[in-house]
C-alpha cells in the first residue's frame, strides 16, 4: 500500500474466505432481525452494492468437495446444511469461538481472513464508509465450516446503478447469493483456475445462469527461503550498486536507527510505535500535515493491538538523525509476511526511506525464519526488490443477457 490515507479497497488483500462444504443444499436459515431470512433480504435490487474486505472463503482442504467432507466433517452427509447471514456489527465478537478453530484448520488463505483481521476492519469501516456486514456462516453436522465476510455498500458506478458482490468464493455462498439477492455483477478474487474452489464456483454459476470472465491483478512476492544475503545475490549487480548508494545516502543524512515491534520483541513499545505510525503517515505526501481518519486509526491500532498480542506484528520505524522518517507494518502468519502499509515523512523523499526501510524489514525477516513477502499490488516501483510478480486471479460473473460497461480503477 502506498504511504497516507487508507482506500478501502486497499485495505481488502489477497486472500478470500474460509470454507469446508458442499455446493448443494444450502439454505437460508430463518432467524432473527439480524440475520436474512429465505422470504426476506433487505438490498435495493437498483442501490445494493456487495463490496469486498479482506477475506471471503476459508478453505479447509485440497482435495474434491464430497470427498473432504467424507474425511473432515462426515456427518454432513446426513444433517442439513445452512447458510446464515449476519448483518450487525455487534454480532461479530460473537462468532469468535468458533471462527478461530475453523481457520486453524484451513490450509489454503492467508492472514487476512483471519477472525482478529476481519473483526478490526468490521468495527472501525462498517457503516457509512464502508458498508454494512454481510456475513456468511455455513454450518452443518454441529460445526461451522465455512465464512463469507462480505459487506452491502450503497452506490452506483458513474450513472448505472450497480449490484456487486465481491469475494464470494464458494459454490454454496454463490448458490445462496444468487437465489436470494439481485445483483449486477460477483467479483471473486484469488481464484485459481483449475482448482476445486473455481470447480464449486463454474457449477454453481451453470446453474443459476452467470457468465464468467477472469482478469488478473498480480501481487509482488520476495523469496527469503534462503536467507537475506541469498535474496540480494540472486538479484541484478545493479541492484546491489543502489542499494549501497542508498545506505551512503542515508548515513550522510543522518544515523539511522530502527525500532519497532517485532513478532515477540518490543512488545513494551506498541503504543509509542502506533503513534508513530500515526504521525509519519500524516507527514507523507498524500495527507501533508493532516490528521488521519479516526476510522483508518481505530482499524491500523486495532489490528497493531491484536496482532502484536499474538506475536505476529511487524511493526518497524526508521529515523535518520534522530528524526523519524518511514514505518512500514506487516503481519506474520506460517512464515509468510503479508505488508498492511507504507508511509515516509515528505521532507525524506529524496533519500527514499521507505525503500531503505522494506530492505532492512526483509532483512530482520530472514533472520526470524520468515521464508515470503507478499505485497498486494503491482506497482513498478515494486520491481526494483520484489523477485517474482504472481497472478491473482479475479473471476466477475454477471447473468447472462445483460449488458454492463464497468471501469475499474486500481
Amino acid at each position: 500500500m502506498s504511504s497516507g490515507a487508507l482506500n478501502k479497497t486497499d485495505s481488502a488483500a489477497y486472500d478470500i474466505l474460509l470454507v469446508a462444504g458442499n455446493s448443494e443444499g444450502f439454505r437460508l436459515r430463518q432467524h432473527s432481525s439480524t440475520r436474512i431470512s429465505e422470504t426476506e433480504t433487505p438490498f435495493h435490487p437498483k442501490r445494493t452494492v456487495f463490496s469486498s474486505i479482506p477475506s471471503a472463503l476459508l478453505w479447509s482442504g485440497n482435495c474434491h468437495l464430497h470427498s473432504m467432507l467424507s474425511q473432515t466433517v462426515p456427518r454432513l452427509r446426513r444433517s442439513p446444511v445452512t447458510v446464515e447471514w449476519i448483518t450487525r456489527t455487534g454480532d461479530i465478537r460473537t462468532l469468535a469461538p468458533d471462527w478461530r478453530p475453523l481457520q486453524s484448520t484451513v490450509k489454503n488463505r492467508t492472514v487476512f481472513s483471519s477472525f482478529d483481521l476481519l473483526a478490526a476492519w468490521y468495527e472501525n469501516y462498517a457503516g457509512d464508509y464502508g458498508g454494512e456486514p454481510l456475513i456468511g456462516l455455513a454450518r452443518g453436522g454441529g460445526r461451522l465450516f465455512g465464512v463469507a465476510s462480505l459487506v452491502v455498500r450503497s452506490g452506483c458506478l458513474g450513472k448505472i446503478p450497480l449490484t456487486r458482490v465481491e469475494f464470494a468464493t464458494h459454490g454454496a455462498f454463490l448458490d445462496s447469493l444468487a437465489g436470494e439477492t439481485k445483483f449486477d455483477l460477483i467479483c471473486l478474487n484469488g481464484i485459481e483456475q483449475g482448482t476445486p474452489q473455481f470447480q464449486a464456483i463454474e457449477e454453481s454459476a451453470k446453474r443459476d445462469r452467470l457468465a464468467i470472465e477472469m482478469t488478473n491483478h498480480p501481487i509482488a512476492i520476495v523469496d527469503l527461503s534462503n536467507g537475506y544475503n541469498s535474496y540480494c545475490q540472486a538479484m541484478s549487480r545493479n541492484f546491489r550498486r543502489t542499494l549501497k548508494r542508498q545506505e551512503q545516502r542515508v548515513s550522510e543524512a543522518g544515523e539511522p536507527a530502527l525500532d519497532g515491534v517485532r513478532l515477540n520483541s518490543g512488545i513494551d513499545r506498541l503504543e509509542s510505535s502506533i503513534e508513530r505510525l500515526y504521525a509519519i503517515t500524516e507527514a507523507s505526501y498524500k495527507l501533508k500535515g493532516q490528521r488521519l481518519r479516526d476510522d483508518h486509526r481505530g482499524y491500523l491500532g486495532d489490528l497493531a493491538r491484536n496482532f502484536a498480542a499474538l506475536g505476529m506484528l511487524h511493526l518497524s520505524t526508521l529515523s535518520i538523525g534522530g528524526r523519524d522518517a518511514a514505518v512500514v507494518m506487516g503481519l506474520v502468519e506460517r512464515g509468510c509476511y503479508y505488508d498492511v502499509t507504507l508511509a515516509y515523512v515528505e521532507e525524506f523523499a529524496a533519500l527514499s526511506p521507505g525503500a531503505y526501510l522494506m530492505q532492512q524489514v526483509l532483512r530482520d525477516l530472514a533472520e526470524r525464519g520468515v521464508h515470503t513477502l507478499v505485497s498486494h499490488g503491482a506497482h513498478d516501483y515494486k520491481l526494483r526488490w520484489s523477485t517474482s510478480f504472481v497472478p491473482n486471479l479475479a473471476a466477475f460473473a454477471m447473468p447472462r443477457g445483460k449488458t454492463i460497461w464497468i471501469i475499474v480503477g486500481y
